[in-house]
């Protein structure tokens, strides 16, 4: 599969218009954990713009993406087992993969008494 130079720009697009409705309307500064489906990392970067991110706040799926490539949508779980092996309980995360046809899932998360 080749992805399209022009993936990235819609992502953000895409973002930066839904922000409020992804966030249920909670500001940015609510989310302590982000888990994005890494599928490159121009990708990564069009998320970290569209949400005016740190760049720690996707490390997690950075690191994913060195030590494993892109292995499709299902990606996102790898990055999700990785911040739910460090994350404070009660933090609240948002999650998004991205599939063919530039589908985009999100979801809200907190984080609960996961075994370490």
């Amino acid at each position: 599969m080749v992805l399209s130079g022009k993936v990235p720009r819609a992502i953000h697009d895409a973002l930066r218009a839904g922000a409020d409705e992804i966030l249920d309307s909670a500001p940015v500064s609510a989310i302590d954990l982000w888990a994005v489906h890494p599928g490159g990392h121009s990708i990564l970067d069009a998320v970290e713009r569209a949400f005016e991110l740190s760049p720690v706040a996707l490390q997690a799926s950075r690191e994913v993406l060195r030590r494993n490539g892109n292995m499709s949508s299902a990606t996102v779980m790898f990055v999700l087992d990785a911040l739910m092996r460090s994350a404070a309980d009660g933090a609240r995360g948002c999650a998004m993969a991205f599939g063919p046809g530039l589908i985009a899932e999100t979801m809200l998360f907190h984080s609960v008494g996961f075994q370490k």
